[in-house]
């Protein structure tokens, strides 16, 4: 079975997207979560919108967390 990005991502952070005062947005965001398997099939701005709609201040998060999402996605070992 194929396991989604919105599955991915830690439950916090869908919870803050959802929660998001962009409602046009955040469906947008959670549409492209759930057709993507993959963090690398976002764009630089579907990156930006999820941090915004998560309050992560970006000068706070390391290069390869922007790069490869850890901040963000649930552990394998919490997956599991």
């Amino acid at each position: 079975m194929r396991v989604t990005l919105l599955q991915q991502i830690k439950p916090e952070y869908v919870e803050r997207i959802k929660a998001s005062e962009y409602k046009y947005s955040s469906s947008v965001i959670l549409a492209k979560l759930e057709s993507s398997a993959w963090y690398g099939e976002l764009t630089i701005n579907e990156v930006s919108e999820i941090y915004g709609m998560c309050n992560i201040d970006t000068h706070r998060v390391s290069a390869w967390d922007l790069r490869f999402g850890d901040n963000l996605l649930i552990e394998e070992e919490d997956n599991e």
